[in-house]
């Protein structure tokens, strides 16, 4: 690594092959910084592709592969980025954005370890990739994690998803394999509940960041139709989103994937809310999360629960995954 490459900031981000993350890289490419970037995302050929993409544009890139649903696939990534790190390849990150997450039709999938997956992706993998972090990041580093408008209730996702409720961890992590009718809903629920555990979880991370001499803030891109958030939904429902629903991108609180990354990406890098922490930002402006996400006692009761019931990877044996 040559000095200039140590004065250029080394930021990571999940899920950079499609959608926000595939515009995130554009907006990260174009910066002025010329930032060296760490890229991790579950499908390999896709990873390869952006990798080369970035370095045909004469930025430094390397890929690691992460499936979220899998925290197997978490430890290993960490433990590669740990390496790269050791050995010189990588700068430790000075700006981190977990921009990748998921959406399923219904609450019977299953992640690797037994968790419904949304609640395992959102929210899980999340905890665990921000606690395998924290110890590897630059001082004065800056995380940021993707929340959504979801989490605020129906009427803020334009009514297309329920409203959340906040239960209990081990529920929100229960597949429900009685669901008949409403697939969908249930779902879409589940999507707004993990968002909802997931900003109210961001305030716990953010105190422990501060204490280390970090900033850690929360990121809402608003709707933005087209992106591939939503893949597993019905062919009829996903041809809607991604042919019909981009025309919604003219109204308020709702955006394109180019328009949301810039804003992204300028709070990622400090461009903007340089000083902010524990902070919410909606599309370039910030706000305040949902009141019930300050509830101290949810969220350290979220905290507990996963690092109880999946204690870091140094602290576990591999059967208790």
């Amino acid at each position: 690594m040559t000095v200039h490459d140590i004065t250029r900031p080394t930021v990571i981000l999940t899920g950079p092959t499609r959608g926000i993350g595939s515009a995130m890289v554009d907006r990260l490419v174009e910066h002025p910084s010329r930032p060296n970037l760490v890229l991790l995302a579950r499908d390999p050929q896709a990873l390869e592709a952006v990798v080369s993409r970035v370095r045909g544009a004469g930025l430094r890139a390397s890929g690691i592969p992460l499936e979220l649903a899998d925290l197997r696939s978490v430890d290993t990534a960490l433990d590669a980025l740990r390496t790269e790190i050791g050995l010189g390849e990588v700068a430790s990150p000075d700006a981190v954005m977990l921009n990748a997450g998921a959406q399923f039709g219904d609450r019977r999938g299953m992640s690797a370890q037994g968790m419904e997956k949304t609640f395992a992706v959102n929210v899980v993998a999340q905890h665990a990739l921000l606690r395998g972090l924290l110890p590897l990041l630059a001082p004065r580093s800056h995380t940021v994690l993707m929340g959504s408008s979801t989490h605020r209730g129906r009427a803020q996702s334009f009514g297309l998803l329920p409203s959340p409720r906040y239960a209990p961890p081990a529920e929100l992590a229960e597949i429900d394999h009685s669901e008949t009718g409403a697939r969908r809903q249930a779902g879409g629920r589940a999507y707004s509940d993990s968002k909802l555990a997931l900003v109210t979880l961001s305030h716990a991370w953010a105190r422990r960041a501060a204490a280390s001499g970090h900033r850690l803030n929360t990121y809402d891109p608003g709707l933005v139709p087209g992106t591939g958030l939503t893949r597993t939904l019905p062919d009829f429902a996903l041809w809607g989103w991604e042919h019909v629903m981009p025309a919604m991108a003219l109204l308020p609180k709702a955006t394109t994937p180019r328009n949301t990354a810039r804003h992204a990406v300028d709070l990622l890098l400090g461009d903007r809310h340089s000083g902010l922490h524990d902070g919410y930002v909606e599309i370039g402006r910030v706000t305040l999360a949902a009141e019930p996400t300050f509830d101290l006692a949810r969220q350290e009761e979220l905290f507990a629960w996963v690092e109880t019931r999946f204690p870091a990877h140094s602290e576990r044996s591999d059967a208790a995954v």
